[in-house]
């Protein structure tokens, strides 16, 4: 059973608010820098030191009186900012639990000095529950957006542009939940509070735009998110010139969800636009030419049904062309570095890998080890990119047992139970699973959901780890899969509705 801890917050006007405790979706809500207190952020209690260790030296002195000292003690809007500060730079290093017993703090003083209907106790509501994400407390999180919403609806009205960060902390719970449709919804009010606010042309918008077409995605809706996805890049296009680097940044973005929704056709004809506007711009051999040759080689990985407004012939071996078109740009040109030559080695040796051609992954990863092993500085560099595991093909094993379709059904996630299957495996020199073995299934009735795991696992592929220049074996790995599935889906409720029938 999980247990939650609620930290409650007693004596606010008529309501008595429920701030549940533990992780971040959003950016931190700043405080306004005016001289009004309550657009501050939360205090450091003063520290009283009481060992005689660090007083006896001033026995001498003249003592300060109780007045002087409350003097020396920092005033609230500066205990606030000392601590928004320390927060931030929690969350900013990841280390969500901390940065949500700071919030927390934040939040209860933010409420003695304004009270709970202020726009900065929206504020700090807003941030303590994007801690709670970022620890992945999501029920918590939830609960605290829906409270920083119903504050700002109160104190403003429905269509307040401070509406927009929670809104998207809500829809962004509700998606890790599983709520999909609710999640979408979320996504859209935010969305259309943006273009009263901003215009319905504005820029703020995309991101919004994006997690709504991720929630579309998620619930299997392909075509909307196809939808969303081509308004996002007429807004980035708009009053561009569509041969200029300016759309750049479009184009990039839109290769890479081309590449998602597995359009892997559109993507390479994306992709060649690229280049073609930096070759006409920066020439053949520059550094920029690099992200986009990877970036179509490794399309090529890939096959979708052919697209007759973009397909050409190919086979998996042209991508090499592009991947090494990348790796000689790297090695010659002046203005390159270790840096730039290590990420296209790497690149090249991973295409290698996932088309089953281990000899030559081995060679160019061996080239890659050499050029980080050349100079001392780069160690950590060479661990995280040739020690460390890395997934090159991830799979995405079943994840409603029952359902014919992985799109979320109809009803809420709150109707399912939860269920864990976990494997060991053992991972190749070649970057492919081995030796893989049922470690635990809770619970352990579900033999079909286990099968399927295991088929998908033999489909996962990682970067091997190399040692002194070759690649290894690793040992003792384990893959967890969760899952959901239905009270009704367990044998014992099964035979209980055959024998009332």
């Amino acid at each position: 059973m999980r247990f939650i801890h609620v930290y409650r917050i007693a004596r606010l006007t008529p309501l008595t608010m429920i701030l549940l405790a533990s992780g971040s979706v959003l950016s931190a809500q700043e405080p306004a820098s005016n001289n009004d207190v309550s657009n501050t952020d939360d205090e450091l209690q003063p520290i009283t030191v009481r060992d005689p260790r660090y007083t006896e030296n001033f026995a001498d002195e003249e003592p300060i009186d109780d007045q002087s000292l409350a003097e020396l003690a920092p005033s609230p809007s500066e205990r606030l900012r000392s601590l928004f500060k320390l927060y931030r730079d929690a969350v900013a290093d990841s280390m969500f639990a901390e940065a949500d017993t700071l919030a927390k703090q934040i939040v209860e003083l933010t409420i003695e000095i304004n009270g709970l209907d202020s726009e900065t106790t929206a504020r700090a509501i807003t941030n303590l529950a994007i801690a709670q994400h970022g620890n992945g407390d999501y029920a918590s999180a939830k609960l605290n957006f829906q409270s920083a919403i119903d504050i700002v609806e109160r104190i403003t009205d429905r269509l307040n542009e401070d509406l927009i960060n929670p809104l998207k902390g809500l829809a962004a719970s509700e998606l890790a939940l599983g709520n999909i449709a609710a999640a979408a919804e979320t996504f859209q009010r935010a969305t259309h509070i943006s273009h009263v606010n901003l215009g319905p042309h504005n820029l703020d918008q995309i991101e919004l735009l994006e997690s709504l077409a991720e929630s579309y995605l998620a619930a299997g809706d392909l075509d909307e998110a196809i939808a969303i996805q081509e308004r996002i890049f007429s807004l980035r296009a708009r009053n561009v010139d569509l041969d200029s680097e300016d759309i750049l940044p479009a184009l990039t973005s839109q290769a890479r969800w081309l590449h998602r929704v597995q359009m892997y056709d559109r993507e390479r004809y994306t992709w060649r636009r690229v280049l073609a506007i930096l070759e006409d711009h920066r020439g053949r051999d520059d550094l920029s030419l690099i992200a986009p040759l990877t970036g179509l080689g490794q399309s090529y990985l890939y096959i979708s049904v052919p697209d007759t407004n973009y397909f050409h012939p190919t086979s998996n071996t042209t991508g090499e062309i592009y991947l090494k078109r990348a790796l000689r740009i790297a090695e010659e040109n002046p203005q390159s570095n270790w840096e730039i030559k290590t990420q296209a080695m790497i690149a090249l040796a991973d295409y290698y890998t996932l088309t089953d051609k281990p000899s030559r992954a081995e060679r160019v990863y061996r080239d890659a080890w050499e050029l980080l092993t050349a100079n001392p500085d780069f160690e950590k560099q060479r661990t995280e990119l040739l020690q460390s595991l890395q997934i090159l093909q991830d799979i995405q094993p079943p994840r409603f047992y029952g359902v014919d379709s992985d799109a979320v059904p109809s009803r809420r996630i709150d109707d399912f139970e939860s269920g864990t299957i976990v494997y060991q495996y053992s991972l190749s020199s070649r970057g492919k699973p081995t030796n893989i073995t049922l470690l635990e299934a809770q619970p352990e009735v579900f033999d079909d959901m286990e099968r399927a795991v295991a088929r998908e696992l033999r489909r996962f592929v990682q970067r091997p780890r190399v040692v002194d220049g070759n690649t290894v074996q690793t040992d003792n790995l384990t893959y967890t899969h969760n899952f959901f599935y239905r009270e009704s889906d367990l044998p014992d409720a099964t035979t209980a509705a055959d024998t009332s029938q």
